[in-house]
Order: C-alpha cells, then structure tokens, then sequence
C-alpha cells in the first residue's frame, strides 16, 4: 500500500468532515488524486468514489459515484442505498436513528368498519371461500372468478424488494405488539375479537371472513400470497397418515391420537435472495506412512439463494419446521385480500432485521454442509472455518403461505402438527422416550410429503 495514496485518502477525509462547502476543492482535489493512483487499493477508490458522492451535487454525478463503487464493490451498503435515493426507493427521512431503540407498534383495539373488509362473492353473495389453482382463484359455492385478481400473465410478476434500501428504515426494525382487537361483523352485526396477531379471521358467529385493511403503516405490508391447494379433509388425511408412518415411537400411536380437526392459517414468511462467494479453510489430513501431517485446504463456494425462507412468525416450533421446506415459492401470487378468505392471518412477530441474520445464518450452514459433501467428501479434516462476508443479501418478499395446525394427545400429553397447505408435508411432535429419539434421530424422518 502506498503511503502517499493514504496520506491523500485521509487528508480528503479531514477536509470533508471540517465542513462543506468551504473545504469541498481540497476534497475532490484529493479523493481524485487517489482515484488517479496507479498503486491505490480498491478500499482506498471506493472510499474515494463514496466520499466524492458526499460532495457532488449534481445527480447524475452523483450517481456515476455510486455505481463506480459498485463496480468495485458490489455488496456495498452505502452506494446501494445512495443509489436507492436517487432512485426515489429510500427516503433520506425514513432512514431510523441507530442510536434510538425502536418500540414495536401498537394496534388500536377498536375497529371502525371502515378499518376491515368482510369478504363475500361479489356475484353470489355467499361467504367467500376461495378454491385456487396455478390460472385463477373462484368462489367454491358458484365458481365466479375474482374480479380483483390480476390477469393471467401478471400473476407471476411479483415483486422483490430492495434489501439494503428498506434495512436502515424504521420498518425492518419494528413488529406488532400482541393485541386483540374488537370489531363489529358486516354480516350478522355482531361483535367479536381479532386474536392478538391476527389481522384477519372469521367472526365466532356468521363465519364470515373479515380482513384488517392493510397492516399499520409503520410495518412492511406483504408482497405475496401462496394460496391453499389442501382443504381441511386432505389436511387431516395426511396427519393420520403421517402417525401411521412413524416409526420408534408408541405402536397405539395412531389408534390413540383421537379425532384431529386441523386448523387452517396464512403465516407471514421472509423470503431472501443471496448472491456473491465465500472463503473456506480447513485442515486436511494427509498421511506419509505412518506420520500424519494436517495440510491447510481453501477454496471459494458461490452462493446464490433464491427465496430462502425464514419464519416471520414464532406460531412453528422446531419440530414443525420440516412443514415449510418444500413450499414452491414460484407459485406466488401477487397479495390480494380476496385470497385470504376463509382462514386466519397472521402478522410478522419477527423483524426484517432480524430475520435476515436468521436467512445468512442459514445461508452459511447450507454453504458449509455442501462444501464437506463435495470437496471434503472422503476425508478426515479438522477446523473447518468458512467466511460470509463476500455473501450479498440481494432482495427480500413478504409472503403469506398457508398451512394447517393440528393438536392431538397422547396418554395425557399434548403434541403439535403442521401440514404444508401447498404440498401436504407433515412435521410434528411425536411422544417418544430417550432411545425411541435417538433411533428416530438416526434413521427415522422427521417430516413427511403425502400429496
């Protein structure tokens, strides 16, 4: 590194944060003068180009900062969100004071009629329930086609989101404290409650579904939706096949779980997509005779994650999680509120900060699994270490997916179910002593796929 270039670096620097404009030729003169440098590092240029972008003020100039960056720097968090700006995604007023603590929001626990919509078939009137497919969504009672679906062609077309221009927003870091909420029915004109976390739900005596007009305004409203391809007779047949097709466990298990009446509901799911490589090391054991020697191994794996899905909601337990794995995300639809009729929905518990630590953690163990599978297979190697810092969060969704809940007993304890509502994949608690787990662990299935 050559000291002059960072001589020059720091001397801009010094001069930017004296004050503008006064110092502003000193500035440019310097970041331009390390930007010319044949033997300037690229964290020293792209320090240049995001200090240059702090000093122009024509956009377009502005702009050639960022993306000079960029191109040096393509996970760059600060000429991404310049970039956002000038781009109208990101609002310099939005962005959250780091050194405020954000309280989650709290929703009003008394509805107008004007704050819910309570869903019925516009051409039969009916309670609507909605059945869909992979071309359209009709009412089940006289198959009218929703008028509020987009066409054909456009249903496809959702939307991701830029994950570095929403993240220093108020929004990513803010949930929904547990509220029940009242509101009268539109329907019979009874009064009912909303569960904490429900921004929709049927009224306890009509039946008929009433949706929140969209979540508070300081939460991110979702993107998506994956409609119900399982009724609640498929969602029950899979469970008891399920139990039938556990092994280690109790042999009365089916006979004693009892009736189950599965429970339908629309979890709100962060979906992230990655890009970019990570480093890995480890130490690889080589014999010569009988001396043995650990020999250092690198190697670089390419990460691309489409829609890795993380849990918005904290309803699904560990043991439930095999139930969402499998979820084909290409069936998306764009969010419509007609397409929730009929079942509870959930909103997000958990933060989109927070989530997106939960996705690179995932991210990275995928990576790591892959990498000993491949390029470690037949070895015997130790301290294996793997670096995430060249791995780009490049967009997020959220999504409502559905899924079906189930409770059952077993000898006077209780056990909880999930069933996939798209493919019918089942996980869940199942009763079993210590050896039962160990053997299930080993060579049992923890989830099962039954459509």
């Amino acid at each position: 590194m050559s000291d002059v270039v960072e001589m020059l670096l720091v001397r801009g620097i010094a001069a930017l944060k004296t004050g503008l404009p006064a110092n502003a030729e000193e500035a440019s003169h310097c970041f331009e003068k390390v930007l010319a440098a044949d033997d300037a590092e690229s964290r020293q240029k792209i320090r240049a180009w995001l200090s240059l972008a702090r000093i122009e003020q024509d956009p377009a100039r502005r702009r050639v900062c960022f993306e000079s960056a960029l191109a040096l720097d393509p996970g760059n968090a600060e000429a991404r969100q310049g970039l956002a700006i000038l781009d109208g995604c990101l609002k310099p007023e939005d962005i959250a004071d780091p050194d405020k603590p954000l309280s989650p929001v709290i929703p009003e626990v008394k509805l107008s009629p004007s704050d819910a919509r309570r869903l019925v078939c516009t051409k039969c009137g009916a309670k609507l329930l909605v059945k869909s497919d992979q071309q359209a969504s009709v009412c089940v009672y006289c198959g009218a086609l929703l008028e509020h679906d987009p066409p054909v062609p456009d249903r496809m077309q959702v939307k991701e989101q830029d994950f570095l221009a929403a993240l220093p927003t108020a929004r990513a870091h803010r949930w929904e404290y547990p509220t029940g909420r009242t509101l009268s029915c539109g329907g019979c004109g009874a009064t009912f409650v909303l569960p904490p976390l429900q921004a929709g739900g049927a009224c306890s005596f009509c039946g008929s579904t009433h949706v929140v007009n969209g979540s508070a305004p300081e939460l991110i409203q979702p993107d998506a939706v994956l409609p119900f391809q399982l009724d609640r007779a498929e969602a029950a047949r899979c469970i008891r096949r399920w139990l039938d097709d556990q092994r280690f466990c109790p042999s009365d298990l089916s006979g004693c779980a009892g009736t189950i009446e599965p429970r339908s509901a629309f979890l709100p799911f962060w979906t992230f997509d990655f890009g970019g490589t990570m480093d890995w090391r480890a130490l690889v054991e080589h014999r010569r005779g009988k001396r043995r020697e650990w020999v250092l191994q690198t190697g670089v794996h390419l990460a691309y994650y489409d829609d890795l899905l993380v849990p918005a909601s904290r309803r699904i337990t560990e043991e439930m999680s095999g139930a969402y794995t499998d979820f084909n995300t290409d069936a998306l639809v764009p969010y419509s509120t007609e397409l929730l009729a009929g079942y509870a929905t959930e909103v997000y518990q958990v933060p989109l900060d927070k989530a997106s630590v939960a996705a690179r953690q995932l991210a990275l163990q995928k990576a790591k699994t892959y990498e000993e599978k491949t390029s470690l297979e037949g070895k015997n190697y130790r301290d294996f270490v793997m670096n995430s810092a060249g791995m780009v969060v490049d967009s997020y969704k959220l999504v409502l997916l559905p899924l079906w809940f189930a409770g059952y007993r077993y000898r006077g304890e209780s056990f909880s179910v999930a069933v996939n509502g798209q493919t019918g994949t089942v996980a869940g608690g199942i009763p079993r002593n210590w050896w039962q787990r160990t053997l299930a662990s080993l060579f049992g299935k923890q989830s099962r796929r039954f459509r």
